[in-house]
C-alpha cells in the first residue's frame, strides 16, 4: 500500500510561466492514479493567493472529494487572510478537513501571530485534528521551535513536514509521540540518509507533488515514479504506509 502524506492542488509558480499554474484536483488525482498512490493528504496551494476565499477553497475541495473519494483526506491550508475572514473557522463545520496546514514562510504565525496560532491549535486540540506545519532549518520552524506546541497540544497529530534538518527531526520524534514527518521534497542522496535514524514509525512518504514544475519542464508522473522509486529502496519504506494511518487516526 502506497500514501502520500504531502500533495498540493491550486495555484503554483511553475517554469515557463509568469502567473501562478493552475494544478486543478483532475490533474493531481490523474498523477497519483497511475502511480499507484491508495491514499493521500491534500492541501491547497490557493490559499497564498490572496484574492482566493474561503468559498474558492471549499469548491476546490467537493470537487477533490467527488474524484478521489475517500482516497483523498483534506488538510486545509489555513493562511493568514484567510483565517481573519473566518476567526471561527466556521469551514470545519463542512466536514471535508480532516486536518489544518500551517506555513510560517507564508504567514508568521510563530513570530509574529502566535495568539492567532494559539487558538487554531486550541481548537485543533479539541476536535482531535491533525495538522501539518511547514518546517525546515529557518529559526520559527526548525522542528526543535515546533516542538513546544506539540507539548502545549498534546492531543494533535503533528507533522512537521520536510524532515529537515533530519538529525533534529529525529531527535524530536524520539522525544514527542504525537509528532510525525514526511519525505517532502527530499532529494535521491536525502532520502538515503533516512536509513541512519530511528523514525519509531512516524515517518511517513511524502512529495510536494506537483512542486517539482516550479524549477524546470519536468514530467511530473515521471518524476513521481522516480520518487517512488528512491524511497522503496531505503530500509524505513515499510512502516510509512501504518505511519500515515496513525497519524491521521
Amino acid at each position: 500500500m502506497l500514501a502520500d502524506a504531502h500533495v498540493h492542488m491550486g495555484y503554483y509558480p511553475r517554469a515557463g510561466y509568469e502567473e501562478p499554474f493552475y494544478y486543478s484536483p483532475r490533474r493531481i488525482v490523474g498523477v497519483l492514479t497511475r502511480c499507484g498512490v491508495d491514499e493521500f493528504i491534500v492541501s491547497s496551494t490557493c490559499a497564498q493567493v490572496h484574492e482566493i476565499h474561503i468559498d474558492d477553497i471549499l469548491r476546490e475541495s467537493k470537487e477533490m472529494k467527488r474524484l478521489a473519494g475517500s482516497r483523498a483526506h483534506l488538510f486545509f491550508w489555513l493562511s493568514g487572510h484567510l483565517y481573519d475572514e473566518d476567526r471561527d473557522m466556521r469551514w470545519l463545520d463542512t466536514g471535508l478537513f480532516e486536518g489544518i496546514k500551517l506555513h510560517d514562510g507564508e504567514t508568521p504565525w510563530v513570530g509574529k501571530r502566535r495568539g492567532d496560532l494559539t487558538h487554531i491549535l486550541s481548537v485543533a486540540n479539541e476536535r482531535k485534528l491533525s495538522v501539518m506545519f511547514h518546517s525546515g532549518i529557518s529559526n520559527d520552524v526548525r522542528p526543535c521551535t515546533l516542538a513546544q506546541f506539540s507539548e502545549q497540544f498534546s492531543r494533535v497529530h503533528f507533522n512537521f513536514a520536510h524532515c529537515r534538518p533530519m538529525q533534529e527531526m529525529a531527535q524530536i520524534i524520539s522525544a514527542h509521540d504525537n509528532v510525525w514527518t514526511d519525505t517532502a521534497y527530499l532529494r535521491k542522496h536525502e532520502l538515503r540518509k533516512l536509513d541512519d535514524f530511528s523514525w519509531h514509525g512516524r515517518l511517513m512518504f511524502g512529495t510536494d507533488l506537483p512542486v517539482w514544475q516550479e524549477i524546470g519542464n519536468i514530467s511530473l508522473t515521471r518524476e513521481y515514479k522516480n520518487n517512488i522509486k528512491s524511497f522503496a529502496a531505503t530500509r524505513i519504506s515499510s512502516d510509512a504506509f501504518a505511519a500515515f494511518k496513525t497519524y491521521l487516526a
